[in-house]
């Protein structure tokens, strides 16, 4: 069977099949994503700087796809990145908002911290339902400078970890 697929060939692999103009396309989709997301990072403010939630993990990587589709494919333009990455942004915050003002939505969004460990005893009740396991506890509390359970006062699941 004939094709006119030529494997490993280096113009195609290296630089695409589309004209050698549109890396300068490319180029400057870059150039305007990356201000979009700088945007993006000024409107979350320095929330970014230490661990992050699961609200902003998700944010995360809805921004990185959209960023990414723009830049990679030659069919989506930028308008359509750019509403993502403001339109994510956005619901993103108002969803921060609303948490701050309702603990119900926080409790939702965010879930509470867990104890699970009180006065060295264990409590598998607490590990189960926060899908753990003994021995990613274990090695926790051992990075933590714990030799033995019996020191450790209070282990608390966060919500960041």
């Amino acid at each position: 069977m004939e094709t006119d697929f030529e494997p490993f060939h280096w113009d195609r692999l290296l630089l695409g099949l589309q004209p050698y103009s549109y890396l300068a396309e490319v180029a400057l989709k870059c150039v305007v994503v990356f201000c979009l997301l700088l945007l993006v990072m000024r409107l979350l403010g320095k929330r970014g700087q230490k661990n992050l939630s699961p609200m902003q993990q998700m944010l995360m990587i809805a921004l990185g796809s959209a960023a990414g589709d723009a830049l990679l494919y030659p069919t989506v333009p930028l308008i359509y990145a750019a509403l993502i990455l403001v339109g994510i942004t956005s619901l993103t915050m108002l969803l921060e908002m609303l948490s701050g003002h309702s603990r119900q939505v926080r409790d939702y969004v965010e879930s509470r911290s867990r104890v699970l460990v009180a006065d060295g005893v264990v409590d598998h009740d607490a590990l189960r339902s926060e899908r753990t396991t003994q021995r990613e506890l274990y090695a926790e509390l051992r990075v933590k400078g714990a030799r033995s359970l019996a020191q450790v006062q209070y282990a608390i699941l966060e919500v960041t970890g």
